[in-house]
């Protein structure tokens, strides 16, 4: 916010309060930041920008001596929140160097003394940012190092939880400074590490994958040893050991940080490319893990498949591998129900009635994957799955198919099309789809006519007077308005997209055009 903003009196109000020894002005302030009612958040929130611009070492101390001393939890922890809110790099270098030395001995006191886990994790994160502004000044911050090493080889879970939490959360800049300072103590370190991704508390082995892509560049430099091979063995082990237990949001934040890694440091993966593949599949292929989860995996590896250093390998998976990438991919499609609101035509959500988020990812999922492989690489086994689910007696695989279907054929159309039997049998399918039993799979079919691809392009040129037979038979064939409703579009579109010239041919041309006034 700009000067200007701020009047005098706002100032003057905000050194007082900042001045204060009275901490009940701050606990009104944290009410009105932390509640929803409206104008005073709006205004305790423009009176903290306003102590930022103006006294940031005031609000910096205050703030600390509050997380420092406040016998109340809430407190503590809402002074750490908007502490990290207002942002470290901005105000820590506004304080003099008296009182930044004194903040670096009793932070490290805090990390000690603090009870509430989550107040603890959100000093700690501070904590990082302050070694960082240090590092940025030119200076070091030795007591912090020393901190570290003693608290992760403790016994007392909770001061090894602390330092694991610092490492985690080291910013990207400041990671390779604690990297060179932690280098005489690496073999101490990896066994810690080790210890912590094996542990049996939850939080702290998921922590100590945050730990290992913080440290990454500390495990990848020795030449002698290759320490990341253990780690990430270990990692993979961990999280099959949550998923066993049933500890699905903590294996999700374990795979969250397997995607850090690879976005970070990608090339390092290489080696361990297909073993990784093959471990999550084993993943997304178990039943008993949720959907929510398998999500996760996905986007490990549509984010494998698509960076740049590890996109040739992916491209280079043995041909059952892909298969089963494909076949896990297409399990996400048949989270799809029936929903009763798709029979209203007054519905606002139409089509997607019925379609949930999983669903939805599952088709995103599919389109970035099948750009990242390739369409020589993925549409003869797309192809293959399209069949074997038209074929199925549940109208949910057979509208995956569909769904299937309409993704290769935004991405590999003109490959499609110079496939005749494959140009072919996608025509008898859809056409013969216009009168599946299930209506959702007909709108489907429907919908996949109306896509601007070459793929339809070519269906319309070639067999336009069987397209024409098929949803004229369509409009009259079904009885439910929504999919009634649903054939008029379709039509529509091939008698736009097809010279009026080769329509003609069609003996009842005149009679469709006349359902087709009728039913708009």
């Amino acid at each position: 916010m700009m000067e200007a903003e701020f009047p005098e009196e706002l100032q003057t109000k905000a050194y007082g309060i900042l001045s204060s020894n009275d901490v009940e002005l701050l606990e009104t302030l944290y009410s009105h930041l932390f509640g929803s009612q409206e104008p005073q958040r709006s205004q305790a929130y423009t009176f903290l920008h306003c102590c930022k611009k103006h006294f940031p070492h005031l609000l910096f101390i205050k703030l600390f001596f509050l997380i420092r001393c406040s016998p109340v939890s809430d407190n503590r922890s809402r002074s750490a929140l908007v502490l990290r809110y207002v942002k470290v790099c901005d105000l820590w270098p506004k304080l003099s160097l008296i009182a930044q030395n004194y903040i670096k001995s009793h932070i490290l006191v805090c990390l000690q003394e603090e009870v509430s886990m989550p107040t603890l994790r959100l000093i700690c994160g501070i904590v990082s940012e302050m070694g960082s502004e240090i590092s940025k000044a030119g200076s070091e911050w030795p007591e912090l190092i020393e901190f570290l090493l003693n608290s992760i080889q403790s016994d007392y879970e909770k001061l090894q939880q602390s330092a694991l939490w610092v490492l985690a959360y080291l910013p990207k800049g400041f990671r390779p400074v604690v990297c060179e300072a932690l280098v005489p103590s690496l073999e101490l370190l990896h066994s810690a590490i080790l210890q912590a991704l094996s542990s049996p508390n939850a939080d702290i082995q998921v922590t100590a994958f945050g730990v290992v892509v913080s440290l990454i560049g500390l495990f990848t430099s020795s030449k002698e040893r290759n320490w990341f091979n253990d780690l990430l063995r270990a990692m993979m082990v961990g999280l099959f050991n949550l998923l066993s237990h049933l500890k699905e949001e903590y294996a999700r934040r374990a795979v969250n940080e397997l995607i850090m890694l690879v976005l970070d440091e990608p090339q390092i993966l290489k080696p361990y490319l297909n073993h990784l593949v093959l471990d999550m599949l084993n993943v997304l292929e178990c039943k008993q893990v949720t959907d929510k989860t398998k999500l996760f995996v996905d986007k490990f590896l549509l984010a494998m498949a698509e960076t740049t250093d590890l996109a040739p390998m992916m491209r280079e998976l043995p041909h059952e591998t892909t298969v089963r990438l494909l076949t896990t991919a297409m399990q996400l499609l048949l989270s799809i129900k029936d929903d009763n609101a798709w029979y209203n035509t007054e519905s606002e959500l139409g089509e997607n009635d019925g379609k949930m988020d999983v669903y939805k990812a599952g088709i995103l999922f599919l389109k970035k994957l099948s750009t990242a492989l390739g369409e020589k690489r993925i549409l003869p086994i797309c192809f293959e799955l399209f069949l074997e689910h038209m074929e199925a007696d549940e109208w949910k695989k057979r509208h995956a198919g569909i769904s299937l279907l309409a993704v290769i054929a935004e991405e590999c159309s003109d490959e499609m099309v110079m496939r005749k039997d494959c140009l072919d049998q996608v025509t008898e399918i859809i056409l013969k789809s216009f009168g599946d039993p299930h209506p959702r799979v007909c709108l489907a079919a429907f919908n996949f006519m109306q896509q601007p691809t070459n793929l339809v392009q070519a269906m319309q040129i070639l067999y336009h007077l069987r397209i024409v037979c098929a949803l004229d038979a369509a409009l009259d064939q079904h009885r439910n308005p929504t999919a009634k409703e649903q054939v008029v579009s379709p039509l529509k579109y091939l008698l736009n997209n097809v010279h009026s010239d080769s329509l003609r041919m069609h003996t009842d041309l005149d009679t469709i055009l006349w359902k087709l006034q009728s039913e708009s």
